[in-house]
């Protein structure tokens, strides 16, 4: 027996019903699913920014104590969405960090504790003070935005008491302004950087 072109095997398609019951089935899961990813997602923005400001803080708290600094190396809220470390002991030019931002819909809270400030000063043995208490811990004169474009960048809230204390410890606190979900970064009496999860 051999090839027959004029025979074809049975060829079958999805017929209309097929096609429309899928699709219900389609827009059924995602009306279920987009509420849950809604959430999901305002969750992952805010941890993901907790974890920043963490790693922020944990490198400039490195750097205090790699470099054996002696005025202190700072982490700076500089406003309510922007931060940035602050290297004290180098001349005025390379003090400042890189400024960062929080992620869009995230921002710094007000403490509106005692002896809350804008800043914490990592010193050469991984403690903190809090210039915001006073002496021996003075606050930073000089400006934490320089520049036309970091003036532009440091505007919302500006040098606010963002870093507030709880105790011995020392409490950054961020809010995911849709949904009010909060997340706190503390940074322990001896200098150890804590994010809630």
């Amino acid at each position: 027996m051999g090839y027959d072109p004029r025979v074809h095997p049975r060829q079958r398609g999805f017929t209309l019903l097929e096609i429309l019951v899928v699709a219900a089935i389609v827009a059924v899961m995602a009306a279920v699913a987009l509420p849950s990813i809604g959430t999901y997602v305002r969750n992952y923005r805010i941890k993901g920014a907790t974890s920043e400001v963490a790693g922020e803080l944990q490198s400039a708290r490195s750097k205090a104590v790699m470099t054996n600094t002696n005025r202190g190396v700072s982490f700076a809220a500089v406003d309510a969405d922007s931060y940035r470390w602050i290297q004290e002991d180098l001349p005025a030019a390379e003090q400042l960090g890189p400024l960062k931002e929080l992620p869009q819909g995230v921002r710094f809270v007000v403490s509106g504790t005692a002896q809350a400030g804008p800043t914490l000063r990592f010193q050469r043995l991984g403690g903190f003070c809090n210039p915001a208490a006073g002496a021996p811990c003075a606050p930073r004169a000089a400006p934490v935005c320089t520049g036309a474009e970091d003036a532009a960048r440091c505007s919302r809230e500006p040098l606010s008491n963002f870093v507030g204390t709880d105790g011995a410890a020392m409490v950054i606190t961020l809010l995911e302004e849709s949904s009010g979900l909060r997340r706190t970064v503390r940074i322990a009496p001896g200098g150890r950087v804590l994010a809630q999860q």
